[in-house]
């Protein structure tokens, strides 16, 4: 790199620092008496939600895996552990609305710096990032084959380095021209700008969907979460980003909504046990800083998918390296609940059921050091094989994320 373009560089980082901060300091002046700490718990740690495991009943962020003492699990068939059972969801479907189905795929390994050789971001490994376009390739075409529509979300240093390692017709721009999403993905709130700066300026994409809210949150103590989630969207407000796919359902070990909200999150979240996630959109009530409340006038769209921990077995004991077909197994236990709470209650609102992964999560080690996991990819496969069977039966609807703020703000 030549010497002036590393000074443009330099200045280049810095003003969007100095974005960062005019942010920060416009969403605190912004609703000054709403979005801060006013509005939140004590900060002695008092809990708003005082149910504890062993009490018999299986609420607040209890759930099958982190209580089973409360929350009864069940085994539909040997060897292939399910949180809920599956009855025949084949029924005629007259009257029953249809479930809108998204898969968000967060395009990063475990180093943040990925396929960059370093956080410096000045060489880039061949082998990582063909890895990871190949990785994305490998899925993608499976998803292509069910007409299932990803959300695929980036972080800045991915979206920087493929799109500049294979230039015009980089992976994000065919997956576009495929019918998918490519959004953002952030694991600080201040690198919310570096991403959009890497996708525009780099990829020529302006992506409208952001992602990562539970990992922008997290270096916040559970009694500023509230406020923190605010500021984190508003920032994707202010550059363009309409709806975040995030996991509030309760349940999440890194979720601090559960217990500030007393489980009460988004409109009638009642279904998050039997299908994983709250199957409601809603409108977060972020100006007045409660993120659980739904202001019907708000903005910012927020998605809820199945948590990650939908990846952990019962009695796994900590993140498997490679998804297997009894993880999937698993999945489908929370989606079949989905089909049965549109059968058995017919809901008003537009319900939506998605999960996430990584694309690490389909291949050994976390560093994109390798290339994707055959057994993996018919895992997957075969998972989505049966979601589409029950969109041929027209139980099921495919979207990416983008699509259900247009088909939210269209629903009665």
């Amino acid at each position: 790199m030549k010497w002036n373009e590393k000074v443009w560089l330099c200045l280049k980082r810095w003003m969007i620092q100095l974005v960062v901060v005019s942010l920060c300091l416009c969403a605190c002046a912004k609703e000054a008496g709403s979005i801060s700490t006013s509005n939140l718990p004590p900060s002695d740690g008092t809990k708003v939600n005082q149910a504890r495991c062993g009490d018999g009943i299986c609420d607040g962020p209890e759930n099958p895996r982190s209580c089973p003492a409360d929350c009864e699990v069940k085994d539909i068939s040997e060897g292939s552990p399910e949180v809920v059972n599956t009855p025949d969801v084949d029924r005629p479907n007259e009257g029953i609305p249809p479930l809108y189905f998204f898969y968000a795929i967060h395009v990063h390994a475990s180093g943040d710096y990925l396929p960059y050789a370093g956080p410096a971001m000045e060489e880039i490994q061949p082998e990582i990032a063909e890895n990871m376009i190949a990785a994305v390739e490998d899925l993608a075409e499976i998803l292509n084959r069910y007409g299932v529509k990803g959300t695929w979300e980036a972080l800045p240093s991915v979206a920087t380095g493929l799109c500049n390692y294979q230039g015009e017709n980089h992976i994000f721009r065919t997956l576009i021209n495929q019918g998918h999403e490519v959004g953002a993905h952030a694991h600080r709130i201040v690198r919310i700008p570096y991403v959009i700066d890497a996708l525009v300026e780099e990829c020529g994409i302006t992506p409208k969907t952001n992602s990562g809210f539970i990992a922008q949150i997290s270096p916040y103590e559970a009694a500023q979460a509230q406020s923190a989630m605010s500021l984190a969207i508003q920032t994707s407000l202010n550059f363009g980003m309409r709806v975040g796919t995030t996991n509030l359902s309760p349940g999440g070990e890194r979720n601090p909504f559960a217990e500030l909200c007393g489980s009460r999150i988004g409109p009638d979240n009642h279904m998050w046990m039997q299908t994983g996630n709250l199957m409601f959109p809603w409108h977060p009530d972020y100006t007045q800083g409660d993120i659980c409340a739904e202001d019907h006038e708000g903005d910012m769209l927020l998605v809820d998918d199945v948590s990650m921990e939908w990846i952990l077995l019962p009695g796994e004991g900590d993140v498997p390296d490679i998804l297997t077909e009894d993880h999937f197994k698993q999945l489908q236990g929370w989606f079949d609940g989905a089909l049965r709470l549109m059968e058995e209650e017919k809901p008003t609102h537009l319900a939506v059921w998605g999960f996430v992964t990584h694309i690490t999560e389909y291949t050994e080690g976390s560093r994109a050091e390798h290339p994707l996991d055959s057994g993996a990819l018919a895992a997957l496969d075969q998972f989505l094989a049966y979601v589409s069977s029950k969109a041929d039966r027209g139980r099921v609807i495919f979207a990416n994320v983008e699509q259900i703020v247009d088909l939210v703000a269209h629903t009665p």
